[in-house]
C-alpha cells in the first residue's frame, strides 16, 4: 500500500511539474512575441492611423502617444465615405500610407477585403486579457463582422437605430421606423449620404426587413435634403429645420453634449432590434509602412483600460464585458442577442447592394 502511495504521489507531482512546465512555456511564448513586437515598433518609430472624427475621439487616441512615446502618432480624421475612395485611389498609384484605419465598415471596406487589401488582424491579438474569449461578448468570434471572422474587427457594440427625431418640433410620444414614410413627414428629414456609412448601412437593415418600396418612399417620395456634413445635420436637428434625421454619426450628438449642449429633446426613432459598432472598428490594410506599430496599437486599444477610458469618453459601449457601459442608455440586452442585427457585417452586405441600386434608378 506505501509503494502504491508513493508511486501515485511520484505520478501527481510529475503531473503537476508538467503542467507548471506547460503553463510557464505558454506564458513565456506570449512574452517574448510581445516583447519582440514593442521592440519592432519603437524600432519603426511612427504610427499613421485614419480615425474617426471629432475632438473626442482625437483626444482619447492620442494617449497611445503617452504610452508609447518612441512611437510618433500621425492621424487624420476621415468619415468612411472619404477615406475608402482616397484609399483605392492610393493603391492603384502603388501607395501604402496607413498602418490602420479605426472605423466603421460599408460595402467597399468589404470589396477591398475581398480583394484581398486587408491583413488577418485576428492573427495580431497577442496579450492575453485580449486573447481572452472569456472576456468579450461573443467570445473572440464576437469581435469581427467578416465571413471569415478574421479581418473586420469591432470593439464597441450600442443598441442603436440610425434615426432621431427633435420632440420639441414633432409632437409625438414615440416615432417608429415604418412611421417616417407617412407623408406628413415628407420634407421634414435630413439624411446623410445615403450611399454610404451608417446612412447606407441602416437602409440596409430596413431593406432587408420592408423592402425596396419602403426604401424608395423614404429616400424619394419623403424628398429628405441629403447633406455630408454631420454638425450641419444636427443644427437643422436642433433647429427644428428638418426635426427628422437619418444616418446623422452619434459622435456628432456626442461633440454638441460635451460642448454643453441640451440634448434633451433629441429622441430615437424606434424600430427592430439593431446593434451597431458605429466608428468603434479596427481593420489593417496589407503592405502598412509601421506594421509592429499597429499591432501594438490594436493591443492597446483592446485592453480593459483602454476599452474602459475611450468608451467613456465617446460614450459608446465595449464588447468588452469586464469594462461599464459608456453609455448605459444603449446597451444591448445580452441575452437576445441573436434577434439583433448589424447594417455594418458582411451579412447585411449584400443588400446595402441592392440599397445603392435603388439609389442610383431613382436618384
Amino acid at each position: 500500500m506505501k509503494l502504491w502511495r508513493s508511486a501515485f504521489g511520484a505520478l501527481a507531482l510529475a503531473g503537476a511539474l508538467s503542467l507548471g512546465t506547460a503553463a510557464s512555456a505558454q506564458t513565456d511564448a506570449w512574452k517574448a512575441r510581445w516583447d519582440q513586437t514593442v521592440a519592432a515598433a519603437k524600432k519603426e518609430g511612427q504610427l499613421i492611423l485614419s480615425i474617426p472624427s471629432g475632438s473626442v475621439w482625437c483626444a482619447e487616441l492620442v494617449r497611445f502617444q503617452e504610452a508609447y512615446p518612441e512611437i510618433k502618432v500621425q492621424m487624420t480624421a476621415f468619415s468612411g465615405r472619404d477615406f475608402w475612395p482616397r484609399f483605392v485611389k492610393e493603391r492603384e498609384l502603388g501607395q501604402s500610407l496607413w498602418d490602420l484605419r479605426i472605423g466603421g465598415t460599408d460595402h467597399l471596406a468589404y470589396k477591398l477585403k475581398n480583394e484581398g487589401q486587408f491583413e488577418p488582424i485576428r492573427d495580431f491579438l497577442i496579450l492575453p486579457e485580449v486573447t481572452d474569449g472569456k472576456n468579450w461578448y461573443g467570445g473572440i468570434d464576437g469581435m469581427f463582422l467578416d465571413k471569415e471572422k478574421k479581418y473586420v474587427l469591432v470593439f464597441v457594440a450600442v443598441e442603436t437605430n440610425p434615426a432621431r427625431f427633435n420632440k420639441q418640433f414633432v409632437n409625438v410620444v414615440s416615432l417608429s421606423a415604418r412611421d417616417l414614410i407617412d407623408p406628413k413627414w415628407k420634407g421634414k428629414i435630413s439624411m446623410a449620404d445615403p450611399s454610404i456609412g451608417s446612412s447606407l448601412s441602416g437602409m440596409a437593415v430596413l431593406y432587408k426587413d420592408l423592402g425596396p418600396d419602403f426604401v424608395r418612399k423614404l429616400v424619394v417620395d419623403q424628398a429628405p435634403v441629403i447633406t455630408k456634413v454631420p454638425r450641419q445635420q444636427m443644427d437643422w436637428l436642433l433647429a427644428g429645420r428638418y426635426p427628422i434625421t437619418w444616418g446623422m454619426p452619434s459622435a456628432a450628438l456626442v461633440e454638441y453634449k460635451k460642448s454643453g449642449g441640451d440634448v434633451s429633446r433629441i429622441v430615437e426613432v424606434t424600430g427592430g432590434l439593431q446593434w451597431s459598432n458605429g466608428v468603434g472598428g479596427l481593420q489593417m490594410p496589407t503592405k502598412a509602412p509601421h506594421p509592429n506599430a499597429a499591432k501594438v496599437f490594436t493591443n492597446w486599444i483592446l485592453s480593459k483600460d483602454v476599452q474602459a477610458h475611450l468608451t467613456k469618453g465617446v460614450e459608446l459601449n465595449s464588447r468588452r464585458n469586464d469594462v461599464p457601459p459608456g453609455n448605459p442608455d444603449l446597451e444591448l440586452d445580452h441575452n437576445r442577442i441573436s434577434e439583433y442585427q448589424n447594417g455594418q457585417s458582411e451579412e447585411i452586405d449584400p443588400y446595402q447592394y441592392k440599397v445603392l441600386d435603388l439609389i442610383r434608378e431613382k436618384l
